[in-house]
């Protein structure tokens, strides 16, 4: 029945031992090629969007060192063979039958194992990736392990039987076994080994005891060191992202002291995390009101907001200090920092920097002014003109005759007739010095060429009237700018000269020149800001657009002038309000958004919407209003501070979960400074050796005031500094050391193990010490108790000791 038993159950085990394989290749190949199909997927995602098919090939052709790859293909979103790799010898021509989406993403057959990954592109499906792969290893495992099985079967038949008729010889083993996995157990500090159980009597009732007594330990120590790793992998990653932020970063305490202060804070402010009382923050660190002359009071600063449970969003705020004379603008958003319970525990201050967006703004709202003013003179100027010419007919020959412009006329020929006085102040020449001269030996030489060939064209096609502006020479050799209108006289359809008007406009040219030089300066600051500028008129309609807003939404400068803002880039839940925003703005001047920075979502070229950073400032020229639109996208930003956040919980998470697992470990944990004063110490400690950290008064750790110390055979006196904690605060590590304590008032003694850590700092000097305890005077009774067992066990079976 023992043989029969046996071969019953070493036969179920070998089946379930097949079939687990085989589950396990399956479920091994399965993850490893699903991955493969995801990085593939992963890695194309750039060829689908832009169609490099030469990209995505050979990304593909990358797979010929997986062995096991028959054939490979990209689809695109419509299902067509985007690229395909075939392993030589395969079939090229193979077609893969696509699954639905509701299907699994493999599928295994008698020979082949098929894999499918869809591609995505935000959240979109943009294509699919197919695998083939060969099972020729599965089939070959299923016989190797198959074989293995059989003779395993035949080979455990045969012992099962060995067994059965010598098993009465080997009564004392259990006790052997056990004795032997104590001792390795002390030797090693393994406690993974487990005693084999192999009835149940007594010992084998010890075996059972002990070896769940070893699971506990075990899975005490996988539980802490997972945990360790966890902590400090989240930690890292933490200090990665804030380190690394674009904006200031600061965090205070509940007592109003700084706590963190990342690079990018101490850049902004130019001063670093200091020791004062908050009634000095604002005067020491320079933050005043966005009038920059009036400083924060304490009450109203957002840090100091946040501290007393308020939250502040987007405060404008001018920062000026000995570190940054020049000031800067930015804007704050501040938060209070809580405890599971509610209890405020702190602040935090998010800084971002807004200056070179201020100094924008102000450059371009200079310019149009100064713009606006000259058009508005120029046209009042031309206006009076005309009316003065309009209510002066009768006192035209005065007029003439005194105006500061330069009234003449000429023959057909272009010859000076009359010429009225103004001409000495502006050519130098009397009129009698220029009547019966050509009018082209005023013009500039460099001018000739292009005045004859204007005033020819006039004369061929007959055009009544034209205004045209070049250079003259005067009598002294200087240049000036003129621009010269000219009527056409007729006698019936005969042309028999001209009347013209000459004015002086050289001051004006250099208005113009310095004009579009500021309007060049003005396209530089437009092309080169870093946000995105956009420019609309009063109807809507798109009049600029910077390369910055091209990069963020995807349209190129020709596809949008002349379009809709509207249609173009804000998402459909938002046009309503902004039509009647609009409206509302070009009716009474006024609007919720106008002047000030407010988060909304907008619309790219692939119609994806995004979060972004808006202000809106209206400006009027000829009488019209246009709108510009500074827009920076801060979907990074949103989701570094949502990821942020999540930081910041799982921290909390795992600082608790820490001190959770410190008080429930089966070791006393001790960590002191290194003036020996415990900083940090567990339940189990105090339990261990009663010693425990105070909150208020710092303890420091002295055994000998309260235990005497000896080696492990009892009475040779242990020397308190070669105490484990004592060597690690000389940068010393020490592995269990036994020792035994006795309490000086009860007496009673205790037996514990003892392990010593140094923590060394950047500089590696040594800060502080941690030391491991744990009491095994239960386990050297348990040990003793064995002891007597085996000399018991002895004697019942007649055992001698030679």
């Amino acid at each position: 029945m023992q043989v029969f038993t046996s071969a019953f159950v070493l036969g179920l085990c070998i089946t379930a031992f097949v079939l687990i394989d085989i589950k396990g290749f399956k479920d091994r190949k399965v993850i490893s090629s699903i991955a493969i199909a995801q990085v593939v997927g992963f890695n194309n995602v750039s060829a689908l969007e832009f169609l490099d098919n030469a990209a995505a090939n050979k990304i593909l052709s990358e797979l010929n060192v997986q062995n096991d790859i028959l054939n490979a293909n990209i689809l695109d979103k419509k299902g067509t063979v985007f690229a395909s790799y075939t392993k030589p010898g395969s079939d090229p021509k193979y077609r893969f039958a696509i699954p639905t989406m509701n299907e699994k993403s493999f599928l295994f057959t008698n020979e082949n194992l098929f894999v499918y990954s869809k591609i995505k592109k935000d959240d979109k499906t943009i294509g699919l990736v197919c695998i083939r792969f060969e099972l020729s290893e599965l089939n070959k495992i299923k016989m190797d392990v198959l074989r293995l099985g059989i003779a395993l079967l035949v080979v455990g038949i045969g012992l099962a039987f060995l067994i059965a008729m010598i098993i009465k010889k080997y009564i004392s083993k259990p006790l052997l076994n056990l004795v032997t996995g104590i001792q390795q157990i002390k030797d090693t500090g393994d406690y993974k080994i487990r005693m084999a159980v192999e009835g149940k009597d007594e010992i084998s009732i010890l075996s059972l005891g002990l070896n769940d007594m070893l699971s506990t330990i075990e899975k005490r120590d996988n539980e802490v060191a997972q945990s360790k790793e966890q902590l400090n992998e989240q930690n890292t990653l933490l200090q990665s992202v804030i380190q690394n932020m674009g904006d200031g970063l600061i965090v205070v305490d509940e007592n109003r002291k700084f706590i963190f202060w990342n690079p990018a804070g101490e850049r902004i402010i130019g001063i670093g995390p200091m020791d004062i009382p908050q009634e000095r923050w604002a005067q020491t660190y320079g933050f005043f009101l966005p009038d920059t002359k009036t400083i924060f009071d304490t009450n109203e600063f957002p840090l100091v907001k946040a501290l007393n449970g308020e939250e502040v969003d987007n405060m404008e705020i001018f920062i000026q200090n000995y570190k940054k004379p020049e000031g800067l603008f930015v804007i704050v958003t501040a938060r209070p920092l809580k405890s599971p319970s509610g209890e405020i525990t702190g602040g935090v201050l998010v800084i971002h920097d807004i200056t070179e967006l201020k100094n924008s703004e102000n450059e371009i709202r200079k310019l149009n002014e100064g713009l606006e003013q000259k058009v508005t003179e120029r046209t009042a100027q031309l206006a009076e003109a005309s009316e003065t010419l309009r209510k002066s007919e009768e006192k035209y020959r005065e007029i003439v005759e005194n105006i500061g412009d330069v009234v003449h006329t000429s023959d057909y020929k272009g010859y000076f007739t009359y010429i009225n006085p103004a001409c000495k102040k502006l050519t130098g020449y009397t009129p009698d010095e220029l009547i019966g001269k050509h009018f082209s030996e005023l013009v500039a030489p460099e001018w000739k060429d292009r005045v004859a060939e204007f005033y020819l064209n006039q004369f061929k096609n007959k055009i009544d009237e034209s205004l045209f502006s070049f250079p003259i020479i005067t009598k002294s050799g200087e240049q000036k700018w003129v621009e010269q209108t000219v009527m056409q006289l007729r006698e019936g359809n005969r042309i028999t000269g001209h009347k013209s008007i000459l004015r002086d406009v050289t001051e004006r040219k250099a208005a113009e020149q310095k004009l579009k030089e500021s309007e060049g300066q003005l396209q530089t600051i437009f092309n080169e800001a870093p946000d995105a500028l956009i420019v609309i008129n009063d109807e809507g309609i798109i009049i600029r657009w910077n390369p910055q807003a091209e990069k963020i939404f995807g349209w190129s400068l020709g596809e949008v002038i002349g379009k809709s803002m509207r249609d173009l880039i804000i998402p459909e839940q938002h046009r309503e309000a902004h039509t009647k925003g609009f409206q509302n703005f070009l009716l009474t001047a006024e609007g919720p958004i106008i002047n000030k920075t407010i988060e909304i979502t907008a619309l790219n070229k692939k119609n994806i919407e995004f979060e972004i950073e808006l202000t809106v400032s209206p400006a009027t020229i000829l009488g019209k209003y246009i709108f510009i639109a500074f827009i920076k996208d801060i979907s990074l930003t949103k989701k570094m501070e949502n990821e942020k956040i999540e930081a910041d919980k799982l921290v909390r998470l795992n600082e608790l979960k820490l001190k959770l697992i410190l008080e429930n470990i089966g070791e006393g944990i001790i960590v002191t400074d290194s003036q020996k004063r415990i900083v940090l110490s567990n339940r189990m400690a105090e339990e261990i050796i009663g010693i425990k950290q105070d909150s208020e008064m710092p303890t420091t750790l002295d055994w000998s005031t309260k235990y005497e110390l000896y080696y492990p055979d009892e009475v040779t006196v242990f020397p308190a500094q070669n105490l484990p904690l004592e060597k690690a605060l000389k940068g010393e590590s020490t592995d269990d050391v036994e020792i035994i304590i006795e309490d000086n008032e009860t007496k009673t003694k205790k037996r514990v193990v003892i392990s010593g850590r140094p923590i060394i700092d950047e500089n590696n000097y040594v800060i502080a010490a941690v030391a491991n305890i744990k009491d095994i005077t239960y386990y050297k009774e348990l040990e003793v108790a064995l002891e007597e067992s085996e000399q018991k066990y002895r004697k019942l079976i007649g055992f001698k000791k030679g």
